[in-house]
């Protein structure tokens, strides 16, 4: 072999090592590596995609609400029934001309005791004055508002209102029946209607509509009112005994009975009360009695029967029974008495 052979060989050889070299030292440089401990990846956190409300610390107590203005009582006779009512039973309560915010009682307290509160004003047998007669205003707040108007300004001394103000009877509607009444400034006095009473009873009623009682009577002028309670349909033996006991104690000239459902309907439909109709006209022509104003028909009918007037006035508000009673329209009635003689006008709103 030539020298220039032996020079190429050593060179190829010298690389071969310095390559393996190398190789070696990277392969205990990665063995070194694994074996040092090794820091973990962080892991990534999900962004919120809501964001929560703090909880609250505490939960806060209801504030009590103002008292509402106390109540104006007027003083009446008392009128006492001769035998436990049967049906609704008689809260204690002082009927007054409407005013806002009134306490609710929803278990009123049992008493018979009637105590009215019109304070008559004195008028000789002579003197000409007015009253005013109304019914059925559910569901007619506009109808309603016009009545009220009239009559706060047609020289009425009071309304009388022959039942079914609200619709159902709910504390949410008498508090708005009762803001309808609050400028009104005449002495206002009701019957219950069935409608005043659709939940279950007349706590509603009675506290929000200004009656003092289910049933009561005042003395006015010449005239002995007596308002009786009809609501659950009729009348029944222990209504009508306290009617005879009311009508039979009174020494006024003229007597007015005032109830929500007719005994019967001078344009003849069965919208009349479902019990005690004989006894009750039976009754009115025993005492006495001059007129009987109700409801509960919409519309306005008059007819006169052993002596005795019976009118019908519904059209306050309500719907209007068009189709079987030719007067149905909105209306009420201004009564006006002189002396022992009384006029019934019907006046369109």
């Amino acid at each position: 072999m030539s020298k220039r052979g032996r020079k190429k060989r050593s060179a190829s050889q010298t690389l071969f090592w310095i390559m393996s070299g190398l190789l070696a030292a990277s392969m205990i440089i990665s063995l070194i590596v694994v074996a040092l401990p090794q820091s973990p990846s962080p892991t990534p956190t999900a962004l919120p995609t809501w964001t929560p409300s703090p909880l609250p610390t505490a939960t806060p107590s209801p504030t009590p609400s103002s008292s509402p203005p106390a109540l104006p009582t007027l003083a009446l006779p008392t009128v006492q029934a001769t035998e436990p009512v049967v049906g609704p039973v008689l809260p204690t309560a002082t009927a007054v001309t409407v005013s806002p915010t009134p306490a609710y009682t929803a278990t009123p307290t049992p008493t018979l005791a009637i105590t009215p509160t019109y304070t008559p004003t004195p008028s000789g047998a002579g003197l000409e004055w007015i009253f005013a007669v109304c019914g059925d205003s559910r569901d007619g707040p506009a109808i309603y508002r016009r009545v009220l108007e009239a009559v706060a300004t047609d020289g009425s001394r009071f309304l009388v209102h022959t039942g079914d103000l609200v619709n159902r009877g709910t504390e949410a509607q008498w508090q708005a029946f009762q803001e309808s009444m609050a400028d009104f400034p005449l002495p206002f006095y009701p019957v219950p209607g069935n409608h005043d009473g659709l939940i279950g009873s007349l706590d509603g009623y009675l506290a929000y509509s200004g009656a003092p009682a289910a049933h009561y009577s005042f003395d006015q002028g010449s005239v002995h009112f007596t308002l009786a309670d009809s609501h659950n349909g009729g009348i029944n033996r222990a209504e009508l005994a306290w009617l005879r006991e009311d009508l039979s104690a009174t020494t006024q000239p003229l007597k007015m009975v005032f109830l929500h459902h007719p005994p019967f309907d001078p344009d003849g439909t069965d919208h009349i009360m479902a019990y005690g109709n004989d006894a009750f006209m039976a009754l009115m022509v025993e005492q006495g009695v001059d007129t009987v104003f109700a409801g509960h028909v919409h519309a306005y009918a008059q007819e006169e029967r052993d002596g005795v007037v019976y009118v019908i006035t519904g059209g306050a508000g309500a719907p209007l029974y068009t189709e079987d009673h030719p007067q149905a329209f909105p209306h009420y009635l201004r009564v006006t008495v002189q002396g022992e003689q009384v006029s019934i006008e019907v006046v369109e709103v």
